[in-house]
C-alpha cells in the first residue's frame, strides 16, 4: 500500500513539475515573440519549431531550447543560470554571433515584456558572458571580428595590415610620418624594448597579418614563431612571410596560445589582452 502511494505522489509532482515548465516557458516565448527587428527560427524541446518575424528588417538566427529547465534556471539565477543552461546543453545556436547582434538589435522590443527591464539587463549580461575567451569562446570570438575577409581590413588598414596602434612620436618617426611609417617605428621600438637580438627564438602570441613577425625576422634577425587562432589571418600571413624570402626564419602557426610547447628566449604580443582567456 505504501508503496502504490509513493509512486502515485511521485508521479502527481512530474506532472506538476511539467505543467509549471511549460507555464514557465510559454510566459518566454511570449516576450520573444514580441521582435521587433530581424528573424528568430526557435526549437522548442518538444522538437517542434517556430519562426518569429519581426516586422522590421534585420539579422536572422536560430535558438533550439533542448531543455525547458533552462527556464528555471534563468529565473532562479538570471543571466548566470541561462549561460550554464548553455555549458549543460539545455539551449545551443548555430552562429551565436548572430543569435547575439539579434538580442541586441531588439532590446527595446523586448525589455518592454513581461519581464521588463530584468530581460534587458539579462540580454546584456549573457552578450557578455558568452564573449568571455574560454578556448571555446576565444574561437568564436576571432571568427566572428577578423575573419570578416581580409579585403574588408585591407581597405582601410595601412599597407603593413597593422591593427594595433601606431607610434607617431619624433623620436622614433619623422615629424610628419604617414601611419604605415609609424607602425613600423612601432614594431622597431617593441623589438629594442624587449633586446632582440638575432638568432633569438621570438614567439609572438597573436600573429595579425605578420606585420611584427617580418621585422622582427627580416630586420633584427630573430627566428620568430607566431601564433593565431583566425584562418584570414593565418593564410595572409603565410602568404607574406613566403613573399619576403623568410619561411626559414618565420613560422605562423594556427594554433591557440593554450596549446603552445617549447622554450624560447622572447615573447611578444602586441594587444591582444582582451582575446586572452
Amino acid at each position: 500500500m505504501t508503496m502504490g502511494t509513493d509512486q502515485g505522489t511521485s508521479d502527481t509532482r512530474a506532472t506538476t513539475g511539467r505543467a509549471v515548465d511549460r507555464v514557465r516557458l510559454e510566459a518566454v516565448l511570449r516576450v520573444v515573440r514580441q521582435l521587433r527587428r530581424g528573424t528568430l527560427d526557435l526549437t522548442l524541446p518538444d522538437g517542434s519549431t517556430e519562426t518569429v518575424r519581426g516586422a522590421e528588417a534585420g539579422p536572422r538566427a536560430a535558438l533550439a531550447i533542448r531543455d525547458a529547465k533552462v527556464v528555471d534556471r534563468y529565473l532562479r539565477h538570471g543571466s548566470v543560470g541561462f549561460a550554464e543552461g548553455y555549458i549543460a546543453g539545455e539551449w545551443d545556436t548555430p552562429h551565436l554571433a548572430d543569435l547575439l547582434e539579434l538580442l541586441d538589435r531588439n532590446f527595446d522590443a523586448w525589455g518592454q515584456g513581461y519581464f521588463g527591464p530584468v530581460l534587458t539587463r539579462f540580454l546584456a549580461r549573457l552578450q557578455h558572458w558568452f564573449r568571455r575567451n574560454s578556448r571555446r569562446g576565444s574561437q568564436r570570438n576571432i571568427h566572428a571580428h577578423y575573419d570578416l575577409g581580409n579585403e574588408f581590413f585591407a581597405a582601410w588598414l595601412d599597407p603593413s595590415m597593422t591593427y594595433s596602434a601606431a607610434l607617431f612620436d619624433e623620436r622614433h618617426t619623422a615629424e610628419k610620418a604617414d601611419l604605415e611609417a609609424a607602425q613600423k617605428a612601432k614594431y622597431r621600438h617593441l623589438c629594442r624594448m624587449i633586446e632582440l637580438r638575432p638568432g633569438q627564438h621570438l614567439l609572438e602570441i597573436g600573429s595579425g597579418w605578420g606585420g611584427f613577425a617580418l621585422t622582427a625576422a627580416g630586420e633584427f634577425g630573430a627566428k620568430v614563431t607566431s601564433i593565431t587562432i583566425s584562418k584570414a589571418q593565418h593564410e595572409l600571413a603565410s602568404a607574406r612571410v613566403a613573399e619576403a624570402g623568410l619561411r626559414e626564419k618565420v613560422e605562423i602557426r594556427f594554433q591557440d596560445y593554450r596549446d603552445v610547447e617549447g622554450r624560447f628566449d622572447r615573447i611578444a604580443s602586441i594587444e591582444m589582452f582582451e582575446a586572452v582567456g
